[in-house]
């Protein structure tokens, strides 16, 4: 999922968002981030705070406390992930941290300079991986974020208020987050996505309604 990273932002709140969003169960929830898209004039602090905040995480056992990260679902989606990283590096990406593979482990990596053609971008990674791409303006960041076969969940952080309603209006997702990660969900509000990211909305009311067929009876009546 794309995350958008405005120059109003603060760095250190997206940067938390960002891994929260990004590395909780080691990346693999359908509306992990996996993009940032950032701004130019926040790129640079962006990536120091984002940097910082990863370091904090602890890769391991998770029934041991201070545990922050756990492992891969099994060791071959572990090695994809990897082999991911490496590719996106030969590419011309910058691996800034992580991306170390031991069994199913994967530590939680930063990718910058990341283009949208690689695999690291335009696949589900479904790992601890954040790809950091710069941009130079709103249209730009809403084109990268449209750019995918998927349209589940996206967010932006900004305090413009026009910005962030051309990013609700022009971003292609079911789910659109607001200064907020894009790990989030209310089961009481209408939840789904777009393109290849499913039909149709979850949510006890949405859900009944998304399989329930209506139908029209009409009694005429004599007289």
């Amino acid at each position: 999922s794309p995350l958008i990273v405005m120059p109003d932002a603060d760095p250190e709140k997206v940067a938390r968002a960002a891994a929260a969003s990004g590395y909780s169960n080691a990346g693999q929830v359908c509306i992990s981030t996996q993009r940032v898209i950032a701004h130019e004039k926040i790129y640079g602090d962006f990536l120091d705070a984002f940097q910082a905040e990863v370091a904090q995480i602890s890769t391991g056992d998770p029934l041991v406390e201070g545990t922050r990260m756990g492992p891969m679902i099994r060791e071959g989606d572990a090695t994809r992930v990897a082999e991911w990283i490496q590719e996106a590096v030969s590419d011309g990406a910058e691996l800034l941290t992580g991306g170390e593979k031991q069994d199913q482990f994967v530590t939680p990596a930063i990718l910058a300079n990341v283009k949208p053609e690689m695999k690291i971008s335009c696949d589900e990674v479904f790992g601890p991986a954040v790809g950091v791409t710069r941009v130079n303006d709103i249209d730009e960041a809403i084109a990268l974020a449209n750019d995918t076969n998927y349209g589940l969940s996206a967010a932006i952080f900004t305090q413009n208020v026009d910005w962030a309603m051309k990013f609700v209006r022009e971003v292609e997702s079911g789910n659109l987050m607001v200064n907020w990660g894009t790990q989030w969900r209310a089961d009481l509000m209408p939840y789904g996505g777009v393109k290849e990211s499913g039909m149709g909305k979850e949510g006890p009311k949405y859900a009944i309604e998304e399989m329930t067929e209506l139908k029209m009876a009409i009694f005429h009546l004599d007289g």
